[in-house]
């Protein structure tokens, strides 16, 4: 699988194009038995939820996919409802929510396998994609925390059950958090700053008579205490509004409909 590389903010983190299709990949979780990736805003939107045709979403999600050598077939993808929801997926999911949305998994926001050729996917436009990797079993996991997700702590549920289904050991785990809305783009009012200052103080800064939280630097907190090591997370360090121009962004977007897709499969 030949590709073109360029440089980003984060060496850990790289734009690949691969037969014209670009992806934004954490090269630590791209490798023999593994691949990761993001689709930009050059794919297209890639949700079926956002009132656009269903066909030309099929054929972007189908020409991302090829061009990583994955499987339309195998797409597993969730109705997404900022909620805390775990899917394990087993092979009899394959398939699901890949060409319908009548067929995504219903009211999940997290999804886990340890079957090879299975590829999971969320879709976001400034909420925090997670993708987690055990290298032992292996098994993978992707996440869509969006801020309700993010105080309710989804990934570490996702973890946890990660810990219960296979026997995850989380300090051999691998982490990456994909492009998201930065701390300095993500201004809430002061009752949400509030109720994230009670989840954690950390999150929350203040600017004047602003109030900003901190999605992206919150969610690797929860990933360090659920017992990832530090330099085992990988942060793209894009920003979703401030790089508009390069990812779907629902707030700098005019609150368009459009819709990255972040997926992880196993080999």
């Amino acid at each position: 699988m030949a590709a073109q590389t360029s440089d980003n903010l984060n060496s850990n983190w790289q734009f690949r194009v691969y037969h014209g299709v670009e992806v934004y990949q954490a090269l630590p979780l791209n490798h023999s038995g593994l691949v990761q990736g993001v689709s930009t805003q050059s794919s297209g939107n890639m949700a079926l939820h956002t009132g656009d045709l269903p066909e030309p979403v099929l054929k972007r999600r189908y020409s991302f996919l090829q061009a990583l050598q994955l499987d339309l077939g195998q797409l597993v993808t969730a109705n997404q409802v900022h909620g805390v929801k775990v899917q394990k997926v087993d092979r009899q999911l394959a398939g699901a929510g890949a060409r319908s949305l009548q067929t995504a998994l219903p009211d999940t926001d997290a999804l886990i396998t340890d079957e090879p050729g299975i590829v999971l996917a969320i879709f976001t436009a400034d909420c925090v994609q997670v993708f987690l990797y055990d290298p032992d079993r292996p098994a993978v996991a992707v996440v869509h925390a969006g801020w309700r997700g993010t105080i309710a702590r989804i990934v570490e549920r996702t973890i946890e059950r990660m810990i219960r289904e296979y026997q995850t050991l989380p300090e051999r785990m691998l982490a990456a958090i994909g492009p998201a809305i930065c701390k300095k783009c993500f201004q809430v009012n002061r009752d949400l700053a509030d109720i994230f200052n009670k989840a954690d103080c950390l999150a929350v800064n203040k600017g004047g008579d602003r109030y900003y939280v901190d999605l992206i630097g919150f969610n690797f907190r929860l990933l360090t205490k659920a017992g990832i090591a530090p330099e085992n997370i990988f942060l793209s360090g894009a920003c979703t509004s401030c790089q508009h121009q390069t990812f779907f962004s629902y707030r700098a977007g005019n609150q368009t409909g459009n819709r990255m897709m972040g997926i992880i499969s196993l080999k």
